[in-house]
């Protein structure tokens, strides 16, 4: 069994003629209640609790915690080698092909370079604590990639679990802190990295405990080409997602460097209300590379979007009664508006990138990545320094907007998928 959700195992194990209907209108309220999409709802939930919860700094503070997160978050995206979406796009067989000493090796060599990468965002944003941003790079890189391995099974259940119980143990930590009156940056920020590190050891344990109940694995089967074309692979993927990441984060790094703490800190927070509203896109992303019949079907964008407006309509409503009712962050619901085209951009692009990379294969995202960057890293370099958070917002909704009609421009040329690609 691979969804691994006592769901799962009642409704494989009983037969629906012979089940009372009592009990399979109850397993199947259950199994709607524990759906994939609402406990990852529910994680992104708790995340923006804590988020919210962070409002109670003091901006500045506030802004060390986002400058934390940041260094981390883009530091395991540019030196994790982009392992967990290259893992979850393999095919069939691929993990046992390879050997478990060949999946160890390349996390071993993923951390490190997260690690170096993590303590170089921090010197350029010139704010936050090299310990928090090395520490979670590396937690998170464990986390995303073995997660991957997990998600490989289908187990969508169990992973957006942990993500959920990560951020119920994360605004639990943020409400001590808050009810001890500890309202340091510094310190929230240890909460943070402890979380993260305590979700990369929950998914490995739970790997581990799955690898004892499959028994002894294979001897690989893999040969020298083989593996001279996961390099090939992995560093086309690798380069594609770099250059996403960097247009969706470098800018808060920028904001650190030219308008300090207090600036990112409202920045910080209008980004992470908007990208609430994504959650329904990432769990449609990676079930689109999930997906072994390489990703056809009807296009799932529209609805997509359409499910994304009014859950940021609603996030931006929310940052005017924060602002409200703290005056630091009194410009946030404007940055979040101005943000809104993005959100709505990057909803469809996370969509639209994924059947690209199923269809069309690595090339192809990379390509449209690395046009996007190209646009977005200079705009960021070139309004930043002198319009501050606001050019910051108006820049990112440019580059996603770019990241998404390029998306969908290079799908429409797509050929009938090829399963060697993938």
């Amino acid at each position: 069994m691979t969804g691994g959700s006592l769901v799962d195992a009642a409704q494989s194990s009983s037969d629906p003629g012979t089940t009372p209907p009592s009990r399979r209108r109850a397993a199947g309220l259950l199994g709607r209640l524990v759906a994939p999409e609402r406990l990852y709802l529910g994680a992104l939930g708790l995340t923006g609790l804590a988020a919210v919860m962070s409002v109670t700094l003091p901006a500045a503070e506030r802004g060390e915690l986002s400058a934390n997160m940041v260094s981390a978050t883009l530091g395991a995206a540019v030196g994790g080698l982009s392992l967990d979406t290259f893992l979850i796009s393999r095919p069939a067989g691929w993990v046992q092909s390879r050997g478990r000493a060949y999946l160890v090796a390349i996390l071993g060599v993923s951390v490190l370079l997260s690690g170096v990468a993590a303590a170089l965002l921090t010197a350029a944003a010139g704010v936050g604590a090299y310990l928090v941003g090395v520490g979670s790079a590396v937690g998170l890189t464990v986390f995303n990639t073995v997660s991957s391995i997990a998600l490989r099974q289908r187990s969508f259940r169990l992973v957006y679990a942990m993500r959920a119980a990560s951020g119920a143990v994360l605004v639990a930590g943020y409400a001590a802190l808050y009810a001890a009156g500890r309202l340091d940056g510094g310190l929230w920020s240890m909460v943070w990295l402890g979380v993260q590190w305590l979700s990369a050891f929950a998914v490995c344990g739970l790997i581990l405990v799955r690898l004892r109940r499959a028994g002894a694995a294979p001897a690989p089967t893999s040969t020298g080409s083989d593996y001279r074309a996961d390099l090939l692979a992995v560093g086309s993927l690798h380069l594609g997602i770099f250059a996403q990441m960097m247009t969706l984060r470098f800018n808060q790094v920028l904001v650190a460097r030219f308008a300090g703490a207090g600036p990112l800190g409202v920045y910080a927070l209008a980004v992470a209300a908007l990208e609430f509203a994504q959650a329904g896109a990432v769990v449609r992303a990676q079930r689109i590379l999930a997906d072994r019949d390489g990703g056809d079907g009807p296009d799932p964008t529209p609805a997509v979007v359409k499910a994304a407006l009014p859950i940021a309509l609603a996030a931006i409503a929310g940052l005017g009664v924060l602002g409200f009712l703290a005056p630091e962050y009194r410009h946030a619901w404007l940055l979040g508006l101005l943000l809104l085209p993005g959100s709505l951009a990057t909803a469809a692009g996370k969509s639209w990138s994924a059947l690209l990379l199923k269809r069309r294969g690595e090339k192809a995202t990379t390509v449209v990545a690395v046009v996007t960057s190209a646009v977005a890293i200079p705009a960021y370099f070139g309004v930043i320094p002198w319009a501050g958070v606001v050019g910051a917002a108006v820049a990112s909704s440019l580059a996603y907007a770019v990241h998404a009609f390029a998306s969908r421009a290079s799908l429409r040329r797509a050929q009938p998928p090829n399963p060697g690609m993938v």
